[in-house]
């Protein structure tokens, strides 16, 4: 038994580690996108792939983990998704061209895609149903704390020495995440026998890959443009078939049964809403400060650490809250402080101090940190034990998918305003940004509204 506890400490610590690290590169560049923007000659919209392609790769590979979580080992997973992130980073680090910059993402993404919802997976069988809350409180201060503390983080870097450095300064750690997962990762899942549908991946991939493609052309085209449209059609189809056709397998990609389930839906509904605020804020915040508010790339980055701070408090401590007292009300207040917050950041304008985006973040990242992982336990908590490797891979594809869909949505309100505006470009930012957190706020209300349809199911079985 102790021999047990022992080894389920080091399996938790290292998919924590991991999952940490592969957080935390998602987002590593995102203050350095202004640099990044000038050096390769590139505009927002296309700057955004560094986000975008890192999301689109995980989210191709995020329905296979069903299938690779009962075929392969724990551990050869948590080292194969490693050495992804290994490989991508030194290439990160060297790279002399956009194209070389966006490679390292997607080899990057590839461990990502195996290892979050492997992670999610492997927390609710080591622990116990009545505290799932904590392990899901446990994961959202890892994974949330590491997207708000990227940009702060990097920003000093970036000040002090260039964003080429990002990635080295991030390779010891991921060395030695490494060679802890070697040595400490242990098979905790059980393996089955079960066959991998190619046209399904297949249909996932360029379904996903061509609907997102054409949601980042409409800055470039305009909405009714062929690039447009004829990318976001095709990719529409092949996702319906995608769909249609794990319905008629015996053994799918993804299970999409567990969507007859009304209040895992609902719950994966806020999940997609929350997740979109998300990276939208923390990626529109910093460019705000910097192009509209004239701040330093280290100011832009400083302005998120008191709201990562909190939320990484807030976080751990919602988990809790949740074992005790349910997800509904916690992430009925939570919604309720994200559209509150979001209202108060369209007060800001040109003249104001930076400063008021930091107090404004804050109240974000608490309603944040009350909402996230809550809803991801109302979901998982819906589902028998052999349904959790699915409603894991269900729920991260949607997490990710969010992610990017909301961030090329909202940069693209930016970039299209910035391009069509006769004004200067700090003007025609602040206008564009005021647009796009009108949509959010819009979005956040809508969730608070949905999130009182939520039941929540007895705390202990």
């Amino acid at each position: 038994m102790v021999e047990d506890k022992v080894q389920s400490k080091g399996v938790v610590t290292v998919i924590m580690a991991a999952a940490f690290l592969f957080t935390f590169s998602q987002f590593l560049l995102i203050t350095a996108f202004p640099t990044i923007m000038a050096e390769f000659d590139i505009n927002a919209t296309q700057v955004q792939w560094l986000t975008t392609s890192f999301l689109l790769t995980s989210i191709i590979f995020i329905p296979m983990s069903g299938y690779l979580s009962t075929t392969f080992s724990s551990k050869a997973l948590v080292v194969f998704a490693m050495s992804c992130m290994l490989i991508g980073t030194i290439i990160g680090g060297w790279s002399p061209n956009f194209g070389v910059l966006i490679l390292s993402r997607v080899i990057q993404a590839i461990g990502a895609g195996i290892i979050l919802p492997l992670v999610q997976t492997i927390l609710l069988i080591v622990f116990p149903y009545h505290r799932r809350g904590f392990a899901m409180g446990m994961l959202g201060a890892v994974t949330n704390v590491a997207p708000a503390s990227a940009p702060s983080i990097s920003g000093v870097i970036i000040d002090i020495l260039d964003w080429r450095s990002l990635h080295w300064v991030l390779l010891p750690l991921v060395v030695i995440t490494l060679i802890l997962a070697i040595f400490l990762m242990k098979n905790v899942l059980r393996r089955s026998e079960v066959s991998l549908d190619m046209t399904s991946i297949i249909l996932s991939a360029v379904g996903f890959s061509l609907f997102i493609f054409g949601l980042s052309n409409v800055s470039v085209y305009g909405f009714l443009d062929v690039m447009v449209l004829a990318p976001l059609f095709i990719g529409i189809f092949l996702l319906w078939f995608f769909v249609t056709r794990q319905f008629k397998l015996p053994s799918p990609i993804l299970n999409l049964n567990l969507f007859r389930n009304k209040t895992f839906t609902l719950a994966l509904i806020l999940i997609f809403i929350n997740m979109m605020l998300l990276l939208s804020t923390e990626t529109i915040l910093p460019m705000f400060s910097q192009t509209v508010l004239g701040t330093s790339a280290f100011l832009s980055g400083f302005l998120l650490v008191p709201g990562t701070i909190l939320l990484s408090i807030i976080t751990f401590v919602s988990g809790s809250l949740y074992d005790r007292y349910g997800g509904r009300t916690i992430a009925i207040t939570g919604f309720a402080m994200t559209t509150l917050s979001l209202i108060l950041l369209n007060t800001v304008g040109i003249d104001s101090s930076p400063y008021f985006i930091m107090g404004y973040f804050c109240i974000f990242m608490f309603g944040f940190g009350l909402t996230l992982m809550p809803l991801v336990t109302i979901s998982m908590s819906e589902l028998d034990d052999e349904e959790i490797p699915h409603g894991s891979a269900i729920n991260n594809t949607i997490r990710q998918f969010a992610m990017t869909f909301g961030i090329i949505v909202l940069t693209s309100i930016i970039s299209i305003t910035v391009g069509t505006m006769d004004a200067p470009e700090s003007v025609s930012t602040y206008w564009g940004t005021t647009y796009a957190l009108v949509v959010m706020a819009i979005l956040a209300f809508a969730g608070f509204i949905l999130t009182f349809m939520l039941k929540d199911k007895p705390r202990y079985k």
